[in-house]
């Protein structure tokens, strides 16, 4: 008995990688990150033990739906080898080696981590608000797949996620850095929402043939091309939160430039200047299209972070 649960544990780290899908869960590590950054330029210091907390459980959140989102598909059937993207770390239960309790230990643990990250962050604020929207950040990302009625089911993935997993917990993030409510967090935190939005509606749309009869996404509702066509809307509305970040004097014309660097390198060439042109699904697009969004937050968010702390610095030296 005792030789069977250490082989186990021996190999559980490895198959936990190919379920937890940690890429993605950068997706919201960064963005609370960046956004925590972001309200500590506001002041001109840092909380760094509330900015590390805030980080993790972001992180873990967004684990715990991916989690979910692979015991829901293993156990509803919906995954087989013709859907392997090859994309290393998201083999998951079907295509890799883990086992379903692997996922159900991955859940708990994240859970705990990021739960008690979490309750100590609130302890430190005093925030009853942290507390609540936490709570309901963990029913949102358990609900997403599990459940008797999983939201993935209906056409409001996109928003909810990019809700959540973008704005609401880089907002957060940023108010506890800043103290206090103001229209530039507002924007910040739309600029993240928005980045979730394409990366959802990317994957969605990939997925329109193998997803028809099994849910309803937003591309079956308005179709094939119109939901590529609504991120250039999208696309707007984040620039023109960007610019007006810039007009509020809150970040400087040097960033704001890289800014635009990044959209444009990451967003542009990389990504919606041939996603653009697609006229129907491929086999291979999910594959080919789905980490673009993904890259394009990793460098913003990443970028972002970077020279707000270099702006902290400056100010600290």
């Amino acid at each position: 008995m005792i030789q069977e649960t250490f082989t186990y544990l021996k190999g559980f780290a490895r198959r936990s990688y190919t379920v937890m899908e940690i890429r993605t869960g950068f997706a919201t590590g960064l963005p609370v990150l960046s956004g925590g950054l972001f309200g500590a330029c506001l002041t001109g210091h840092v909380k760094l033990v509330e900015l590390f907390l805030f980080t993790l459980t972001g992180f873990c959140f967004n684990i715990i739906a991916n989690t979910a989102n692979e015991m829901r598909a293993f156990l509803a059937n919906e995954e087989n080898k013709e859907t392997f993207t090859g994309h290393k770390g998201s083999e998951g239960l079907v295509r890799g080696d883990a086992r379903f309790m692997d996922a159900v230990l991955i859940l708990l643990l994240m859970l705990g981590i990021g739960g008690g990250s979490g309750l100590l962050l609130v302890w430190l604020t005093k925030s009853v608000w942290l507390f609540f929207w936490g709570c309901l950040s963990v029913v949102a990302a358990v609900t997403y797949s599990l459940g008797p009625k999983p939201y993935l089911l209906y056409p409001v993935t996109e928003l909810i996620s990019g809700f959540f997993v973008g704005g609401l917990s880089c907002y957060l993030s940023a108010y506890v850095q800043a103290g206090h409510n103001s229209w530039p967090l507002v924007w910040y935190s739309l600029i993240s929402m928005i980045f979730t939005i394409f990366l959802m509606s990317t994957n969605n749309i990939g997925d329109y043939k193998k997803d028809m009869g099994v849910r309803v996404t937003l591309p079956h509702v308005i179709g094939f091309r119109n939901a590529i066509l609504l991120l250039i809307p999208e696309a707007m509305i984040m620039l023109f939160a960007w610019t007006a970040l810039f007009f509020m004097k809150v970040i400087p014309w040097w960033q704001y430039l890289i800014g635009w660097l990044i959209f444009y390198r990451q967003g542009y060439v990389n990504w919606y200047k041939d996603y653009y042109h697609i006229q129907e699904v491929y086999p291979d697009m999910g594959r080919e299209y789905g980490p673009r969004p993904l890259l394009l937050i990793y460098h913003f968010h990443g970028w972002m972070s970077v020279i707000f702390i270099i702006r902290l610095l400056g100010e600290i030296l």
